[in-house]
């Protein structure tokens, strides 16, 4: 699980040393402005987490065992690549919009100061991760988890931990053609980056998300499922603000954290899994705010 993709793409994204080679960096941005710089981040972490958590509304009413790779390709619609900036200073006209996170190209206005540039963004189209996760069941229950206990990589922390509970509710209905479940999910995740003061970024997400889903399996190999899911997304994001320019005076020099919610609220799923013994493969498309296919292999028993 060390090589989980999310962990090594946020790494990437906050890492301060990436922006400090084009001459701008993420501790130029007042906290309002880096809320909208940084929100798009939020929303995929919700997207991402909240995927790839069932191929089957079925559960064993004895014991089961699932272990599951599932990668994921989540489309950047353009909305979530520009914001209005605001400077919210005295003299200065709106500027241009510019990047996010995950936007290209960036704004600028003229101060007291001089120019004042915001910085580029890392122009994704598509962002591809992956995840690992377990899962048992008893008495048609099954409990999910995803761990990844905090470690240090040089000035970098990071810590998974999440889990999801499924309960199969056609069980106590006698003859339902098709299998149904509720989930319900959670997940948290940190990233710290801890190098010169400047460079200090600190992320804590939290993702929440309830399911109903079913499924029907046709010649005991083939299954189709769909689900509808409720979902939200939270994130604390503590940065340094440095203040180059020497625009706000008041607040520089310091740190800040800004609770910064993911647009994600609801999801369609829908997808197919091929089960051969106890190898199954699946993928599904999950629409939402960004559209997310996602495609696992499991070893189900």
């Amino acid at each position: 699980m060390k090589k989980l993709s999310v962990i090594l793409l946020f790494a990437t994204l906050i890492s301060s040393s990436l922006y400090s080679q084009v001459g701008v960096k993420i501790s130029s941005l007042p906290p309002n402005e880096v809320k909208n710089y940084v929100k798009p981040a939020s929303t995929w972490f919700g997207t991402y987490f909240n995927s790839g958590t069932y191929y089957d509304a079925d559960v064993d009413d004895t014991f089961g065992f699932k272990f599951n790779i599932v990668g994921m390709w989540t489309l950047i619609p353009d909305d979530q690549k520009t914001f209005q900036p605001n400077p919210q200073l005295e003299g200065v006209e709106t500027p241009d919009p510019t990047a996010t996170v995950f936007g290209n190209k960036s704004s600028y206005f003229l101060s007291k100061n001089g120019f004042f540039t915001y910085p580029a963004g890392f122009a994704l189209n598509a962002i591809p991760s992956g995840i690992v996760q377990v899962s048992g069941s008893f008495f048609n229950t099954e409990l999910m988890l995803r761990l990844f206990p905090k470690s240090k990589f040089e000035n970098t922390e990071v810590g998974l931990f999440g889990f999801g509970i499924k309960h199969d509710i056609s069980s106590h209905i006698p003859l339902l053609p098709i299998d149904i479940s509720v989930q319900i999910l959670y997940n948290n995740f940190s990233i710290e980056y801890s190098g010169d003061i400047e460079d200090y970024t600190n992320v804590q997400s939290s993702n929440f998300a309830l399911n109903v889903h079913a499924s029907k399996t046709i010649a005991s190999v083939f299954i189709v499922y769909g689900g509808l899911q409720y979902e939200s997304t939270s994130m604390d994001f503590e940065y340094y603000f440095e203040d180059p320019n020497d625009l706000y005076p008041n607040i520089a020099d310091q740190n800040h954290k800004q609770k910064i919610d993911g647009e994600n609220n609801f999801r369609l799923t829908l997808g197919s899994a091929l089960k051969l013994g106890f190898f199954v493969m699946n993928a599904d498309v999950n629409l939402t705010k960004l559209t997310t296919f996602t495609f696992g292999l499991s070893f189900d028993f």
